[in-house]
């Protein structure tokens, strides 16, 4: 497995990644903290509207010099993580992790870490304080997240919460 900067004609290969999980836990944000409650999805892969949303989001987030970092195994791409270009907040020294996927098959086996690395990695870098994440709220979402050392943000952004109000909406301190 190698990870990479993704090229822009190698966004198309998110369509290989299977997405597809069972789900039997959702977090809640209420008063101002995380309860966990029993629900059940069976997700089936990618809706294909919100696959061709993403797709085209992830090439404009490349025009304008976002950073996307493959994992691949060969040829094949089993992970994506997405950093948009944009400074965001109160400060503007926050940037968002936009995309953040690994295939199904290659999950639990320290790929999204090693993806998250690099994304804080080229955060750093650009002299980003924070990432800002709006998370899917299954439980392995978050718990990933938790784990990887983020915390419900302090500064909600509007924006972002308005295209995603049922997300858990994080933040990572990289300093």
């Amino acid at each position: 497995m190698k990870i990479k900067i993704l090229r822009r004609e190698e966004i198309e290969k998110v369509r290989g990644i299977d997405r597809s999980e069972i789900v039997k836990q959702i977090y809640y944000h209420k008063d101002g903290k995380l309860t966990l409650e029993d629900e059940f999805y069976d997700v089936r892969g990618w809706n294909p509207s919100e696959l061709e949303g993403n797709i085209k989001h992830l090439h404009d987030l490349y025009d304008r010099d976002g950073t996307l970092f493959g994992a691949f195994e060969e040829d094949r791409l089993i992970g994506i993580s997405a950093l948009e270009s944009k400074f965001i907040g109160r400060k503007k020294d926050q940037l968002q992790l936009y995309f953040h996927h690994v295939d199904k098959h290659y999950r639990h086996k320290g790929i999204g870490e090693r993806l998250l690395g690099k994304i804080i990695e080229k955060a750093r870098e650009l002299g980003a304080r924070k990432l800002y994440i709006s998370a899917t709220p299954s439980r392995n979402t978050i718990d990933f997240y938790m784990h990887m050392g983020c915390r419900l943000t302090s500064e909600l952004n509007p924006e972002l919460y308005r295209l995603e109000p049922e997300d858990i909406h994080l933040e990572l301190k990289l300093y």
